[in-house]
């Protein structure tokens, strides 16, 4: 008979777990049989021993086998299914100018996205910092908005890959975020169970990323691409910097409302030119073309289907169909963005060039004024944030603003104002740029 307890002691030993005691633990946790607790201390486990291939390979197809997956075969025959994902970041949004890139270039995109973990932001939590955007909806319904408009974003069901839904919020507020295993079955059981063709991965390293060592990063790129493609997906992965914040907002709706600039032809270059490169990837690989010529043409459409506003055109009717209020987007309706908040600006310590910024702090920051969760039953604050931030290599003199905090009303914080400022270092010398995209795997 195989007992929670001593499966968990088992992994703490630093012992490998079978295929058996890893799907009763998963298949447990989703019954209910296996409590958050004992699942909590199993995630810790693994955490600090680790699992090898085998082990992860066990654990994503338990994750997977614990619910739906989609097949589309039969309701939509012909069509590419593609989507991108990233490991996460602040200020990380490409997802929601990538996705209408996609549907302008021909394919399908069933992104089941996830909300913010550790000091990362979520996409369902910026979305939804959009008064009457539905990401928590039935399978039935987010299949029909799929094939209606080629793509929708959506939330884990009850019945979609429900292990690693639990699984997610647990690690969020146990501090076993940042675990290779736990990572790739999480983000490869989501994306696999989507039933897609094609799969391009956004894995970041920097202060700001949950791999902050690079060659960590590309170690957990690997695994994710093999897992990927021995599952018959094909899969690439992109190695990005995370050694700064993605654009100049961070905080659920003002990324919201860069995003919508970039679909305007307008926003951050950073941004803009980062939601392109990995959208062109994803297209090419979606058609099986591999050579970089094939990537570079692509490359070129994504340009056109943004500056023709093609692709703000097909965001605006996956937001509509999804909810919200085209007067709010169209509009800028500027309560649902900054109703509730009052702003203040951050200066440097010292004038000079930023020469590093902690992204990390930046992150946590952001979850102290209420832009993220703390307890998995916490509620955000979609207006905090950041806007106007200085990156790595611009000259600062100490009367000109690092970036400006959006606090809520009455709930400015010193220390918070603190933190901030303590993140960016400034110096005589501007260091050395950082490539948006370092490597393909």
């Amino acid at each position: 008979m195989l007992l929670p307890q001593e499966i968990i002691r088992h992994k703490r030993d630093g012992l490998k777990l079978s295929q058996s005691e890893i799907e009763f633990m998963i298949s447990g946790f989703v019954r209910g049989s296996v409590p958050d607790y004992q699942m909590s201390a199993l995630a810790m486990a693994i955490f600090l021993n680790g699992c090898d291939d085998q082990e992860t390979a066990y654990l994503l197809h338990a994750m997977i086998a614990s619910g739906k997956k989609y097949d589309w075969k039969a309701s939509a025959p012909g069509r590419i299914f593609v989507d991108k994902h990233s490991t996460g970041g602040v200020g990380d949004k490409t997802s929601l100018v990538i996705l209408p890139l996609l549907i302008c270039d021909g394919f399908s995109v069933p992104m089941v996205a996830g909300r913010g973990l550790g000091h990362t932001g979520g996409t369902l939590d910026k979305l939804e910092s959009l008064p009457g955007f539905k990401t928590q909806v039935d399978a039935k319904t987010f299949e029909s908005w799929v094939l209606k408009e080629h793509g929708a974003f959506g939330a884990q069901t009850e019945d979609f890959v429900p292990a690693d839904k639990r699984l997610y919020s647990l690690r969020d507020v146990t501090a076993t975020v940042e675990s290779w295993p736990l990572i790739t079955a999480s983000i490869m059981s989501k994306k696999l169970a989507e039933g897609l063709d094609a799969l391009v991965l956004d894995v970041k390293f920097g202060s700001g990323a949950l791999m902050q060592n690079y060659d960590d990063a590309k170690n957990l790129a690997h695994k994710l691409v093999n897992a990927g493609n021995a599952a018959g997906c094909r899969t690439i992965a992109a190695l990005t910097n995370m050694e700064e914040p993605l654009g100049r907002s961070a905080g659920n709706a003002l990324e919201v409302i860069e995003c919508l600039d970039v679909l305007q032809g307008a926003g951050p270059t950073d941004t803009r030119e980062l939601s392109l490169r990995l959208a062109a990837a994803t297209a090419a690989l979606g058609r099986n073309e591999t050579t970089e010529m094939h990537r570079e043409k692509a490359y070129q459409r994504m340009k056109d289907h943004l500056q023709s506003g093609r692709a703000y055109e097909v965001f605006l009717k996956i937001a509509v169909q999804q909810g919200a209020s085209l007067t709010d987007l169209e509009r800028r309706n500027s309560k649902w963005y900054s109703d509730g908040v009052a702003t203040s600006p951050i200066y440097p310590v010292s004038s000079g060039f930023i020469t590093s910024i902690d992204t990390r702090a930046l992150g946590l920051a952001l979850i102290e004024m209420g832009g993220g969760r703390v307890r998995k039953e916490d509620s955000i604050h979609y207006q905090v944030g950041l806007t106007e931030i200085k990156k790595r290599g611009e000259y600062v003199s100490k009367d000109e603003p690092l970036c400006l905090a959006h606090f809520s009303v009455g709930n400015k914080s010193i220390e918070i104002m603190k933190k901030i400022q303590a993140s960016y270092t400034t110096g005589e010398v501007a260091p050395p740029d950082i490539p948006l995209i370092r490597e393909w795997i």
